[in-house]
């Protein structure tokens, strides 16, 4: 019986002609991804739970937009079809790489099962040789956080509470045989390489008080008003200027928190300046 610790270079094995792909792992790659892109295109395509605290948020480093996820949804920057294709492109790797997991001999279970902590429901991504696995697509600079384990340092998306909710969720749960631990099977998408960045929540300290922190966020998502902001405005340089933090930049909600902020574009994105003291020569949105 193969365990997690060979998972990506056997995956590589199937890709590099190996064998493993067979008419078995073939359809079920194919009814993966149908169901997929009929939960993003279909005529009843999922729309997004409003109004409802989500395992998949629940560790959002910044509680006044998990407040605004929860209290003002309709407040959210509408998603662009880019960015919708860029999603959907993710969801099939996720696809990809755990039908490549099975061709390559390991056992694949729990594939997108509810589960449930604390009364938070939300749906893993899979069970890998009995540890809990959440699939990722990255960009070659996200990429480098999960190849080099450097979550426990940087995790501005609150990824570790996230699957250590889904290992704590799975205690009861007999497909899930590692306790103690999660896996974060990731791939660069420009690049295609891949790494298992594996996680003990025991030694991390991310299952303690993990209850008791989940019942806090229900509660502050139930207050009239919303917490304070979760980033202050960092410097633009030797302009002066100030701009969002990277978090706030992404964060769909940045207009409602940040009404002030100005939107310059340069050459490498945009910029959201929150003080304008010398007036950048870009154009403005």
């Amino acid at each position: 019986m193969k365990t997690i610790d060979t998972l990506v270079p056997d995956i590589l094995a199937v890709v590099d002609g190996e064998g493993g792909w067979d008419e078995a792992i073939n359809n079920y790659w194919k009814e993966a991804t149908g169901e997929t892109l009929w939960s993003r295109l279909g005529d009843e395509a999922k729309e997004h739970k409003k109004g409802t605290l989500r395992m998949s948020s629940i560790g959002q480093p910044c509680e006044r937009k998990l407040w605004y996820s929860v209290n003002q949804y309709e407040d959210q920057e509408p998603i662009r079809p880019e960015s919708k294709l860029k999603f959907l492109y993710g969801d099939l790797l996720e696809d990809l790489l755990l039908s490549l997991a099975k061709a390559a001999g390991h056992k694949v279970e729990g594939h997108q099962d509810t589960m449930s902590l604390c009364g938070i429901k939300g749906h893993r991504d899979a069970v890998i040789d009995g540890v809990t696995v959440d699939v990722k697509s990255a960009s070659s600079f996200s990429f480098k956080k999960f190849k080099d384990h450097n979550l426990e340092h940087d995790d501005p998306f609150g990824y570790l509470t996230q699957l250590s909710s889904y290992v704590k969720a799975a205690e009861d749960d007999p497909l899930v045989e590692d306790k103690k631990g999660g896996a974060f099977l990731v791939i660069d998408k420009q690049h295609g390489t891949l790494c298992l960045d594996y996680y003990d929540f025991e030694e991390t300290g991310h299952l303690d008080n993990l209850e008791d922190e989940i019942e806090y966020r229900k509660g502050m998502v139930k207050e009239s008003d919303p917490p304070p902001k979760g980033f202050p405005s960092v410097a633009d340089g030797k302009s002066g200027n100030r701009k969002l933090c990277t978090n706030c930049s992404y964060c769909d909600y940045k207009k409602v928190c940040w009404p002030e902020a100005r939107t310059f574009i340069y050459s490498t994105g945009p910029r959201y300046l929150t003080e304008v003291k010398r007036l950048p020569n870009v154009p403005e949105v």
